[in-house]
């Protein structure tokens, strides 16, 4: 069972954004499955940080450029949260890498789930009202493509999306 789903009320108003959070709540729930038990938490977290350092990127240069499409006037601000985000993901990363024991499945659990609150669900909201059924917005983000999850072992199915 998903410990998040999806809803429309989650949705930015651009569909490639959304597909963008949407892989979030993925890795969220492959996560939070993993820590429930059967041992598996280590490899799915090794996995889960290597999948969002690269996501960090992608989604947060995508988002940057759809609010500049758009002229989101914090833009200056979001952009600051999101180099903090992208430090903090790279900081679990590297003291995950140096010492496993000392990170917490449900330490990176909690850090995503308030990512997903106070970001996603406060912040990005923000500028949902310039995006949403703007033509800009969505060829921008569109031009981007689809987030390339590479070699690693997890990826997420179109319906999971």
């Amino acid at each position: 069972m998903a410990f998040i789903k999806w809803s429309a009320a989650m949705s930015v108003g651009v569909s490639r954004l959304d597909r963008d959070h949407k892989i979030l709540i993925g890795l969220i729930n492959r996560l939070d499955d993993a820590s429930s038990g059967g041992g598996r938490a280590p490899q799915v977290m090794a996995e889960v940080l290597g999948v969002l350092v690269d996501y960090t990127t992608f989604h947060f240069s995508r988002e940057e450029a759809v609010m500049e499409a758009c002229g989101y006037p914090a833009l200056g601000q979001h952009h600051d949260d999101h180099v903090a985000l992208t430090q903090e993901v790279r900081d679990w990363q590297q003291r995950f890498r140096e010492n496993p024991e000392s990170v917490a499945p449900l330490d990176i659990l909690d850090f995503l789930k308030g990512w997903l609150n106070h970001h996603i669900l406060l912040q990005d909201m923000a500028y949902r009202p310039l995006v949403e059924g703007n033509p800009a917005a969505d060829a921008v983000a569109e031009a981007y493509g689809l987030f390339d999850f590479g070699a690693g072992a997890y990826s997420v199915s179109e319906a999971d999306l």
